[in-house]
């Protein structure tokens, strides 16, 4: 199968897709499209990295799509919480996530595009700090549930800091 029939194969499964879930959302009782809509975020998400994955010769000039889509997703993941739990108060912390989707994707995007590795420091640096910050409010100002999800997060990223203090190799000097 040649590239360019790949991408039109894809559109439309992906198409097809969307238009089944939107059936179900519409159709199925018990199914509420005004808890699911995040999921347009989330697919908006994943059609920015399909590109990249569709066409794996063009992969390095396409990899800057997973930033704009890592946003999405986390946005779209934020979202999806909100509308499932009903607990909107979370947005006066959820924001600081942010920086953290832009850090995602700039570590995907170095990853496939095979940029230098100082973007994927950067972009490891931006996703740590900012889940820190997030964890740390939502310990402190969350209810019960993004109590828990916070400190369960500074317990991850103080794990993931140890180990890697650990495993990190000494610097030739």
């Amino acid at each position: 199968m040649n590239e360019s029939n790949r991408g039109t194969m894809v559109t439309g499964s992906v198409l097809i897709a969307l238009g089944a879930l939107f059936i179900a959302l519409n159709l199925i009782p018990g199914i509420n499209a005004t808890k699911t809509w995040p999921l347009i975020l989330i697919v908006l998400g994943i059609g920015f990295y399909l590109p990249a994955l569709i066409w794996p010769k063009s992969r390095e000039g396409l990899a800057g799509l997973f930033i704009p889509g890592s946003i999405f997703l986390v946005l779209g993941a934020i979202f999806l919480f909100n509308t499932l739990t009903n607990i909107w108060d979370v947005w006066a912390i959820a924001w600081i996530l942010i920086p953290a989707s832009v850090g995602l994707g700039l570590v995907t995007s170095a990853w496939i595009g095979k940029w230098d590795r100082t973007v994927i420091q950067v972009g490891l640096w931006m996703l740590i700090i900012s889940l820190t910050v997030f964890a740390l409010f939502a310990s402190l100002f969350g209810d019960m549930v993004v109590k828990a999800i916070g400190a369960g997060l500074l317990v991850a990223t103080g794990l993931v800091l140890l180990i890697r203090s650990f495993i990190k190799k000494p610097t030739a000097e």
